[in-house]
């Protein structure tokens, strides 16, 4: 018996089956199984298992209990730490290897808190591997710096805000400049304004394809504005 999977950023068609998750395979699904592999046989402990291609030709991945967060009263206030030694161990493990042939490491791409399996406000795994690719580790230190830490919705004080990001960037590396950070999360929310910018105007893109964009900008725009406004309290906070 198959159970459809929502939340997040799940991609549609995801379904948990047994102790198992199938999911529709796409463009970049061979690359992200490799990166599985690789990662599976180097036990790094927070990606799922990758169980191969089922008679649908639908990936197979190991079942991980747990929900996805939005807001930091979801979370133990620790997880910020941890969140970025997660993306430190994968930064490392596959620094320099055949698969990040062309960059520095392999990123995950889209490690925001809809892509991490929480349990008792804890990560316990990092999903959704489609955007994998070789690149640079700020993108993903940028993307889950503002992701994780900054947002203007949800009556969360700057200074709070500003907290989390230090215990992100340490738990990270205590050598990351802050201006590095600060400059990294805000490439990242341009990116999105951008990117997103030209799909919302996009009239070959669906109606909801385009609500999507324009959703996307509002929030990157948002966030953006609160890291602008704030920007020498995150500094002084690093």
């Amino acid at each position: 018996m198959e159970e459809a999977l929502e939340g997040g950023n799940t991609t549609p068609g995801v379904v948990k089956s047994g102790d198992s998750v199938r999911r529709p395979r796409g463009r970049r699904s061979m690359f992200a199984a490799k990166v599985l592999r690789d990662l599976n046989a180097h036990s790094y402990r927070w990606a799922p298992q990758y169980l191969g291609v089922d008679d649908e030709g639908r990936d197979v991945l190991s079942f991980i209990e747990g929900a996805t967060t939005s807001h930091p009263s979801e979370r133990d206030e620790r997880c910020y730490a941890v969140m970025g030694r997660i993306l430190r161990e994968l930064h490392e493990l596959t620094r320099s290897t055949e698969l990040a042939a062309g960059g520095a490491c392999i990123v995950h791409g889209d490690p925001g808190p809809f892509n991490v399996v929480m349990r008792d406000g804890m990560p316990v795994a990092l999903i959704d591997w489609d955007s994998a690719h070789a690149g640079d580790p700020l993108t993903d230190v940028g993307y889950a710096g503002w992701t994780w830490c900054i947002q203007a919705v949800g009556h969360v004080p700057v200074e709070e805000q500003a907290r989390r990001l230090r215990e992100f960037a340490r738990g990270y590396d205590t050598a990351l400049p802050p201006n590095a950070l600060i400059d990294a999360v805000e490439r990242a929310q341009l990116h999105i304004v951008q990117v997103e910018g030209r799909n919302m105007d996009d009239l070959s893109l669906s109606e909801v394809r385009r609500a999507h964009a324009r959703a996307a900008v509002e929030w990157a725009a948002n966030d953006h504005r609160v890291l602008e406004e704030n920007r020498e309290l995150f500094r002084q906070a690093l």
